[in-house]
């Protein structure tokens, strides 16, 4: 594989995983603000819909841990991810001696 096509797949590879971050998280911040127009709605209703107004302030709470999780295990997964790499990382002079076959 060339260094080119390389960059390629990793710069593709990058994009399909930011959308998917934003699309997962998009959601969660959707849920949170609809969650909450609906509560103002129920508390501005003659009378207050005060148990439906819980019941939203819940599920806005479950939207927010969800997104909070979410950005939980991207930080989990970026920091394993960067230790991998630095654990594969060869040192420059080992890298030259192991590309011309010499051991010295």
């Amino acid at each position: 594989m060339s260094m080119a096509s390389a960059h390629e797949l990793r710069a593709m590879t990058l994009e399909q995983m930011t959308e998917s971050i934003a699309k997962e998280l998009n959601e969660c911040l959707c849920g949170i603000v609809i969650n909450a127009s609906t509560c103002l709605r129920m508390l501005s209703a003659d009378p207050p819909n005060v148990e439906g107004a819980r019941k939203t302030v819940r599920r806005t709470i479950c939207c927010s841990n969800h997104a909070s999780e979410t950005v939980s295990h991207l930080r989990v997964l970026f920091s394993e991810t960067n230790r991998a790499i630095e654990m594969t990382v060869v040192p420059r002079k080992e890298s030259s001696k192991v590309a011309s076959g010499g051991t010295s």
